[in-house]
């Protein structure tokens, strides 16, 4: 696997969240692991997200997604100019389309003002109009900080930092046990050809996504010290074909309600316009699209962009997001744990978004807390 069975540090993880944690870790140690158990990196959930570059407007004050999220919008847009990976400060619109939600609007904008979230800008259903003459709204919030970038290229970019600082990242790869030896931690993998290697670290970070929580029983966590639960909730994209209304903004935004943000439309770099995600709960991981739900999702488009019509869509993908609250939950903030009973080691669990925004910050933090 590397040249030595002994490492500085094992990343559980090769999503967008811990390959920033092993960005941060390779900057002060010799020797760093990323193990992943998928051919690539961020083949589970990273590469299944919008890639919005988010400004940090919707959580609580005294959160981490609100911190890391505005923390992490700079650092990340700082490394996009700086690495080359292409990305836009597109802008987002928010749309309230009723008078009531004109009033939450409002509420949104001053929380977003206390809490620090960069320039936004109040239009009214006139100047929205004026902008985006498809659009149906009595007003919205304007971020120019908002934006997108292109994940793959973000996380090829990762990936060669951690291996030009002497990182290694091993794929095809599988966690199998975790256990505490003296003073560090044997990390017992498993290949897909069946071979294993343990590995001696004195730190591990457990960046697994939808598994953060097996990886944390495997590590031998105490029941008492892993109170989390993780609600993997389905988000599925449309595609907007060439028939679709035009709109001018790469991202716009209802108002969000229920567990997610609401279904939005967004358009990536190249102006490939989508619809997406919804939000619901699953038992089983499956990232099939529903053709069916072409329906439902012109509805929910229809609220704000009243022209689009069931065959102005069409399947496109699927996310999964690691959710720590079930249907009709409130909010839940990421948990970045260092317990007690395991030192040198880190669980991340619920890192759902703004978890791409956040990356670089999360990394940062779990650098400093990991000793």
């Amino acid at each position: 696997m590397v040249g030595s069975d002994e490492v500085d540090a094992v990343v559980i993880g090769a999503g967008v969240v811990g390959l920033a944690c092993a960005l941060e870790l390779t900057r002060r140690l010799d020797s760093v692991v990323v193990i992943e158990r998928e051919v690539g990196p961020g083949r589970e959930m990273s590469s299944r997200n919008s890639g919005v570059i988010h400004a940090g407007i919707y959580y609580p004050e005294d959160s981490l997604k609100t911190r890391l999220c505005i923390e992490g919008k700079q650092l990340l847009y700082r490394w996009c100019e700086t690495h080359d990976v292409p990305h836009a400060r597109t802008g987002k619109l928010i749309v309230a389309t009723s008078a009531e939600d004109e009033e939450r609007l409002r509420r949104l904008a001053r929380h977003a003002k206390e809490v620090g979230a960069g320039e936004l800008e109040l239009l009214t259903g006139a100047e929205v109009a004026e902008r985006e003459p498809e659009l149906r709204c009595h007003a919205a919030l304007y971020s120019p900080t908002s934006g997108v970038v292109d994940v793959h290229e973000l996380l090829a970019s990762f990936l060669r930092e951690v291996r030009e600082a002497d990182g290694a990242a091993v794929f095809h790869t599988a966690v199998e046990e975790i256990r505490p030896s003296r003073r560090d931690w044997i990390v017992r993998t498993a290949d897909t050809m069946g071979r294993t290697t343990e590995i001696r670290t004195r730190r591990v970070v457990n960046a697994a996504g939808l598994s953060a929580l097996d990886i944390a029983e495997k590590s031998g966590l105490r029941r008492n010290e892993r109170p989390w639960r993780l609600y993997p909730c389905k988000g599925s994209y449309f595609a907007l074909q060439a028939g679709a209304p035009p709109t001018k903004h790469s991202l716009i935004y209802p108002l969000p309600h229920g567990a997610g943000l609401g279904v939005h439309i967004t358009a990536d770099l190249s102006g490939a316009r989508r619809a997406g995600p919804d939000a619901k709960y699953i038992d089983e991981i499956d990232y099939t699209v529903d053709e069916s739900h072409a329906e439902r999702f012109a509805e929910a488009v229809a609220r704000y962009l009243p022209a689009i019509r069931p065959e102005h869509l069409t399947p496109d993908y699927a996310g999964i997001r690691p959710k720590l609250v079930g249907p009709g939950g409130g909010f839940a903030d990421f948990v970045i744990a260092t317990p007690e009973s395991q030192p040198g080691v880190v669980h991340l669990i619920g890192i759902e978004s703004p978890g791409l925004t956040a990356s670089l910050a999360i990394g940062a933090n779990v650098s400093k807390v990991i000793g």
